[in-house]
């Protein structure tokens, strides 16, 4: 006759243990871990698949002590490994190298030992991070873009601009670039930011216009925006005069190094102003989680000394001096 306990000791040889979801998020082109744990046993078996909709599809095999990759599905093939020396202590997470959009989905980890199996299933989620965001004022508008994001963003001003437009696009690697363009206006100051559920960057455009004398020397302040990572001055919004990073600045490009005194993340001197310096100076600062933009409209005068910032001009009235700039060179 067989025992109550005997019994019971029948129905717990053999267990099955499922646990819920967890939600991995895993940058794309990087390599990301999948998290799995068992109760360690003798003769493990460790099965990875992923579960479309559809077919499901063979991610990482391993039993007899060994990897078994003969049913693993190509899209796989030299991107998995497992924590080999992990194993006998109940770890069978799944290194997973170079992800990819199509990793995206739920995975199922099942492992089992003689007393029994367990399943848990992880969500991985891919995201490509706001690398960049890129500010600038063209003609009448102030326009504001970010490429290469996933998943799809989202894009504001401060302060809040009611005549907006957006456009967003996704190429055929499903990657979203998103542009905005809101009307100029007197204010000066603007924040552009792009956000994902992974994060977000900023960028903030600031104009300033200064008046100087033929032949003399000016300073243009530029941004205390700290920790950064690099910082660029340009003219005309694409010509780089120099660059820099924490280490401090680079030697300017050939054509600026007879006009350039100093530089830095703080400031840029030039020397010997001409007509032909006159056009719009612009610090881009870059850090982990922002870009400062700033612009400053230089006009080279022959008349009396002067040098002075009027931070109250109109965008509308700096784009007039920067036309008429061009037409006097």
């Amino acid at each position: 006759m067989i025992k109550f306990s005997q019994v019971l000791f029948l129905l717990n040889a053999v267990w099955t243990l499922t646990r819920g979801d967890a939600d991995v998020f895993c940058q794309l082109g990087q390599s990301c871990i999948l998290p799995c744990s068992f109760q360690a046993g003798d003769e493990a078996v460790i099965h990875w698949i992923q579960q479309p909709e559809l077919t499901k599809k063979q991610v990482h095999s391993f039993y007899h002590n060994k990897d078994q990759l003969d049913q693993q599905d190509a899209r796989f093939k030299n991107r998995t490994s497992l924590f080999h020396d992990q194993i006998s202590k109940g770890n069978a997470s799944l290194r997973l190298t170079g992800v990819m959009l199509e990793d995206e989905g739920r995975y199922m980890c099942y492992s089992s030992i003689l007393a029994g199996k367990e399943e848990f299933f992880v969500n991985l989620k891919v995201y490509a991070p706001v690398q960049d965001v890129n500010i600038q004022h063209l003609g009448n508008e102030i326009i504001c873009s970010s490429d290469g994001i996933y998943p799809e963003p989202a894009l504001f001003w401060t302060p809040d601009q009611t005549d907006q437009k957006i456009r967003l696009t996704q190429t055929e690697q499903k990657l979203y670039s998103i542009r905005s363009s809101v009307p100029s206006a007197d204010s000066m100051d603007v924040t552009c930011t792009v956000s994902t559920p992974a994060g977000s960057r900023r960028a903030t455009l600031e104009s300033t216009v200064h008046e100087n004398i033929l032949g003399t020397e000016t300073s243009i302040s530029c941004s205390n925006l700290t920790p950064f990572t690099m910082y660029i001055w340009r003219f005309n919004h694409s010509e780089e005069m120099v660059r820099g990073t924490p280490q401090g600045p680079h030697s300017p490009t050939e054509k600026w190094q007879q006009h350039i005194v100093e530089s830095s993340l703080e400031k840029l001197t030039l020397k010997q102003l001409q007509p032909n310096l006159t056009g719009i100076y612009t610090c881009e600062v870059w850090s982990d989680q922002e870009t400062s933009v700033k612009s400053f409209f230089l006009h080279v005068t022959e008349g009396k000394v002067r040098s002075r910032s009027m931070k109250g001009l109109s965008r509308q009235k700096l784009i007039f001096l920067f036309f008429l700039s061009q037409i006097i060179i």
